[in-house]
């Protein structure tokens, strides 16, 4: 268990199993719109080509939120194909990388508020920054439309490094820009 060090959250973060599958596809499907919803193979993808890329948060004792990365070698604004839904992961996976994909970040909405987010991804980037010190850069795309997490990557030290026009294609809502944000760890 990796305890959050944020002043204003109960939040625990450990790594996931493949056993807490279920309870990630629950997240996805609370946390994000139909359309950009990543499928449960491609968790269970994820879960086993890189497990320390996958953390889930706890808070009174149920799960709330998770943490899904990934580690590059080097990337390209231009390789947009690295961001799309349903990627393989072993494509580009370097666990000697120097850069951390963020590939996804969540928590269910009754988990909103009080810092929650903020304590998820810093507890998070901190267990990664530790488990692979080579690592030099965060990266990370967040749609235009979510100002809430907008907010929480900028408040960690991300800043705007371009976009992916009309790259998250919602059923039933607004397209919306992809806005790729970087970060220095």
């Amino acid at each position: 268990m990796i305890p959050s060090s944020h002043s204003r959250s109960d939040l625990v973060v450990r790594q996931a199993t493949p056993d807490d599958l279920a309870d990630i596809m629950a997240l996805e499907n609370a946390g994000f719109a139909p359309g950009i919803v990543e499928e449960e193979a491609v968790f269970a993808h994820r879960l086993a080509a890189f497990p320390e890329g996958f953390l889930l948060a706890e808070s009174q004792g149920a799960h709330c939120g998770y943490f899904c990365a990934e580690i590059w070698r080097e990337w390209s604004i231009h390789d947009t194909t690295r961001f799309d839904l349903g990627h393989d992961v072993n494509a580009w996976l370097a666990p000697e990388g120097a850069t951390l994909y963020i590939a996804s970040m969540t928590l269910a909405p009754a988990c909103r508020g009080a810092g929650r987010g903020h304590a998820l991804l810093q507890t998070s980037l901190r267990h990664m920054t530790e488990r692979f010190p080579a690592l030099r850069e965060a990266v990370l795309i967040v749609n235009e439309h979510w100002r809430a997490a907008r907010r929480i990557y900028q408040d960690a030290g991300f800043s705007e490094k371009g976009s992916l026009p009309a790259f998250f294609q919602p059923v039933g809502g607004p397209a919306g820009d992809a806005i790729l944000m970087s970060c220095p760890l």
